[in-house]
C-alpha cells in the first residue's frame, strides 16, 4: 500500500496535541502513575497518527485506540493526548461511509465501555459516571462527523447540479445560435433567390427584345442571364450545405418555426401589428417609424426580427408596469432600430446580469448584414437594444461589431 503524505494542517494539529500533552505531564496529579519513558512513548503513539486522520481514518482510529487503552489501563493521568481519540472518532464519521463508520464506532464504544467496566470492578479510582462520560466521548465526535459528512455530500450535489445547469445552458446557447443561422440561411435563400431570378428573367427578356441590336449588347445580356443562373445554382448548393450542417439545430427548433414557415415573410410594414400584439399581451409599446427610403427585403426582414426579439425580451424580463419604446429610422444608407424598456422590477435587475440566447441570435442576424449591435441596461433602469443595418447594395466588407453592456 502506498502511504500518502500527511497534510500540513493535520501535522500541525498533531504537533499541537503533543505539546499540550507534554505540558499536561508536568501538571499530572501526584496520585496518578508517574509518567516515565514508557508513558511518554504511549503519548507519542496516541498523537502521531492524527497526521494521517483524513487519508486513513480507520487505521488511525485503531492506531490511537490501542495506546489510549494501554495508557488508561496502566493508570497514567489524563492529558490532552486523549483528544486524539476524539479527532479519530470524528474522522471515521466524516470521511467514511455511514455503514463503515457505525461498525467501527460501535466497536470502539463497546471496547471503551468494557475497559471502563474493568476499571470499575478492579480499581477504586474509577467512578460509575465514567460509563456515561465514555459513551458521550464516543457518540458526540461521531455525530459531529456525520453532520459534516452530510454537509459535504450536499455541497457536492449542489456543485454537480450547478455544473449540469451550466453545461445545459451552453448546449442551449449553441443550439440557439445554430438554429438562428439555419433560419437565416432559409430566409437568405428566399430573398436572394427571388432577386437573382428576377434579374435573370429580365436579362433574358431584354435579350429577346434587343435581338436586332449590337451583338455585343446581346452577348452582355446573355452573359448576365448565364451568370444569374450559375449564381442561383451555386447559392442553392451552398445554402444546402449550411442547412445540412445545421440540421440538428433545425430539428430542435422545428416546432417553434412551423407556424412562421406558413406565414408571409415579415417586413417593416408588419412592425405595427407586432407592437399591437405585444400591447395585447400586457406590455404598452410606443412605436415610431420615420423615413420612406427604400430598404432591401433582407434588411427589412432582419430589422423586423431585431424588433421582435427585443420586445420578446422586454415582455419576459421588464417586469410589471413597464413600458417599451420602438423607434425605426429608414435612411438612404441605413436602417436604425432602437428598442427600449423602463423595467425596474427584481426580475429585470437580475436579467441585466445574465446572458441571453436571443441576443446571440440577434447578433448573428446583424453581423450577417455587416451591421452593428449594442445592447445593455439603460441609465435609470430598463434595457436598450440598438441595431444599425446598412441598406445599400454594397454590404460586403463592413466590419460587424457588437457592444454588450450586460445582457438578458
Amino acid at each position: 500500500m502506498d502511504v500518502r503524505a500527511p497534510r500540513w494542517g493535520d501535522i500541525a494539529i498533531a504537533a499541537a496535541l503533543l505539546i499540550l500533552a507534554l505540558i499536561g505531564v508536568h501538571a499530572a496529579p501526584a496520585t496518578a502513575h508517574d509518567y516515565d519513558a514508557w508513558g511518554l512513548l504511549l503519548i507519542l503513539a496516541q498523537v502521531a497518527p492524527v497526521a494521517w486522520r483524513q487519508q486513513y481514518p480507520r487505521i488511525v482510529l485503531w492506531a490511537i485506540l490501542l495506546p489510549w487503552a494501554a495508557t488508561v489501563g496502566i493508570g497514567y493521568a489524563d492529558t490532552p493526548a486523549m483528544f486524539a481519540l476524539y479527532l479519530a472518532l470524528y474522522g471515521i464519521a466524516a470521511y467514511t461511509p455511514r455503514r463503515t463508520a457505525l461498525i467501527h464506532g460501535g466497536a470502539v464504544l463497546a471496547i471503551a465501555l468494557a475497559w471502563t467496566v474493568v476499571g470499575l470492578l478492579y480499581t477504586d479510582h474509577v467512578p460509575w459516571t465514567s460509563l456515561v462520560a465514555v459513551a458521550l466521548a464516543v457518540i458526540v465526535p461521531m455525530m459531529l462527523g456525520f453532520v459534516d459528512f452530510r454537509r459535504r455530500e450536499r455541497l457536492t450535489v449542489l456543485e454537480l447540479e450547478h455544473e449540469r445547469r451550466e453545461q445545459a445552458q451552453r448546449v442551449v446557447a449553441q443550439d440557439a445560435v445554430r438554429a438562428e443561422r439555419a433560419r437565416i440561411a432559409r430566409e437568405l435563400h428566399d430573398v436572394v433567390a427571388h432577386e437573382i431570378t428576377v434579374m435573370t428573367l429580365q436579362a433574358e427578356g431584354a435579350r429577346r427584345l434587343a435581338k436586332d441590336s449590337d451583338a455585343r449588347v446581346l452577348e452582355a445580356l446573355a452573359t448576365i442571364a448565364a451568370s444569374g443562373r450559375t449564381g442561383l445554382a451555386e447559392m442553392q448548393r451552398m445554402i444546402g450545405v449550411l442547412r445540412a450542417t445545421e440540421q440538428e439545430a433545425v430539428d430542435t427548433a422545428e416546432r417553434d418555426l412551423a407556424v412562421a414557415e406558413m406565414q408571409p415573410m415579415p417586413a417593416l410594414a408588419a412592425i405595427p401589428a407586432l407592437a399591437q400584439h405585444v400591447e395585447d399581451a400586457g406590455l404598452p409599446v410606443e412605436l415610431s417609424i420615420v423615413g420612406t427610403s427604400h430598404v432591401p427585403a433582407g434588411v427589412e426582414l432582419n430589422a423586423y426580427r431585431v424588433v421582435q426579439e427585443a420586445l420578446t425580451n422586454a415582455m419576459k424580463h421588464a417586469g410589471p408596469g413597464a413600458r417599451a419604446t420602438v423607434r425605426v429610422e429608414r435612411e438612404p444608407h441605413r436602417v436604425l432600430v432602437v428598442v427600449e424598456d423602463d423595467g425596474r422590477g427584481v426580475i429585470s435587475e437580475a436579467a441585466h446580469h445574465s446572458g441571453g440566447h436571443g441576443l446571440r441570435g440577434m447578433a448573428e442576424r446583424v453581423h450577417a448584414l455587416g451591421g452593428t449591435l449594442e445592447y445593455g441596461p439603460r441609465t435609470g433602469g430598463g434595457f436598450r437594444v440598438r441595431a444599425t443595418l446598412p441598406s445599400t447594395d454594397d454590404q460586403v466588407g463592413h466590419r460587424p461589431t457588437t457592444t454588450t453592456k450586460g445582457g438578458r
